[in-house]
C-alpha cells in the first residue's frame, strides 16, 4: 500500500514508523527540514519538503498512484484542504485527517465533511477521543481501558486482578459454569512480561492484567467477578480548561 503522511510531528513520526515496519510504501511531506532530517535519520522511508496542501507537491509525492492520505500536521485547514486536494485532483481513495478544533467538530456542521462536500473519510481528534475515553472508564470504575462496539452493546475491559479477586487460581472454562448467566470472555493476559491468549485451561493469577469482552448490560456484574466493586464517580475535580477541559 502506497500511503502519503503528511506532517512529520511526533504523531506523523510514529505513523510512518508503523506503516513502514509493515512493508507500507511511505513519503512523508512537510515543510520543516529538521524534522525531516529526523525522520530520514530513523526511518526506511521517503520524504519531501513542502507543503502538503499544494498541488505540486502532492503530485512530486506520487499521489497519482496513492492508496491513502493521511494529514496531522499542526494546522487543522491544512490536513483539511490536503485530503480535499488529494480527491478533487488526485481521486485519492482514503483520506484521514487530524482536526483539532472542537468548531469544526460541531454536530451541527457534521456534513461539512461528507463525501459532496470536503470528502474526509476518517476524522481524528485526540481531544475527542480523550474525553471519550475518560467517559468509558467512568462507566466501569475500576477498568484500565474501556473500548466499545456495535454502537456500545459490547465492551472490551481491562482490568487488573488484585489478591482478593474471587476468581484467581480458577480454570477460565469454569467462568461459563459458575456464572451461566453472564457473557464475558477473556481473550487476553499480560502477567508480568508474558503476553498470553488464553486457553480455556489457563488460570487467572494475581496482579495479572487482564482483557475481557462482555455484553454492555453485563459489565458491572462482570466487573465484580474479577474483584472490582469500586462506586461510580460522584464529584470530578477537571484541572485545566482547555480544549479537553
Amino acid at each position: 500500500v502506497k500511503v502519503i503522511v503528511c506532517g512529520a510531528g511526533q504523531v506523523g513520526f510514529d505513523i510512518a514508523r508503523q506503516l513502514s515496519a509493515e512493508n507500507n510504501d511511505v513519503i512523508v511531506i512537510d515543510h520543516d527540514n529538521e524534522r525531516l532530517r529526523k525522520i530520514n535519520d530513523s526511518l526506511d522511508v521517503l520524504t519531501l519538503h513542502g507543503f502538503a496542501s499544494y498541488p505540486d507537491i502532492l503530485h512530486l509525492a506520487g499521489a497519482e498512484a496513492t492508496d491513502m492520505l493521511i494529514a496531522v500536521t499542526q494546522v487543522d485547514e491544512i490536513n483539511m484542504v490536503s485530503c480535499q486536494v488529494a480527491h478533487t485532483l488526485f481521486n485519492i481513495p482514503i483520506k484521514i485527517a487530524r482536526i483539532r478544533h472542537h468548531a469544526y467538530l460541531e454536530p451541527n456542521w457534521r456534513h461539512l465533511f461528507s463525501r459532496d462536500q470536503m470528502p474526509i473519510d476518517v476524522i481524528i481528534s485526540p481531544e475527542n477521543e480523550v474525553v471519550e475515553s475518560i467517559g468509558r472508564l467512568l462507566e466501569a470504575p475500576g477498568a484500565t481501558d474501556v473500548i466499545g462496539f456495535s454502537e456500545g452493546a459490547v465492551k472490551l475491559v481491562g482490568v487488573r486482578l488484585n489478591d482478593d479477586c474471587p476468581i484467581v487460581n480458577t480454570p477460565l472454562r469454569q467462568l461459563t459454569e459458575l456464572f451461566p448467566d453472564l457473557n464475558i470472555t477473556v481473550v487476553y493476559i499480560i502477567r508480568e512480561e508474558e503476553h498470553i491468549y488464553p486457553k480455556e485451561m489457563e488460570q487467572l493469577l494475581p496482579k495479572d492484567e487482564i482483557y475481557f469482552v462482555a455484553d454492555s448490560n453485563h459489565l458491572k456484574r462482570a466487573m465484580q467477578i474479577f474483584g472490582h466493586e469500586e462506586l461510580p464517580a460522584q464529584n470530578i475535580i477537571i484541572i485545566g480548561a482547555g480544549n479537553i477541559g
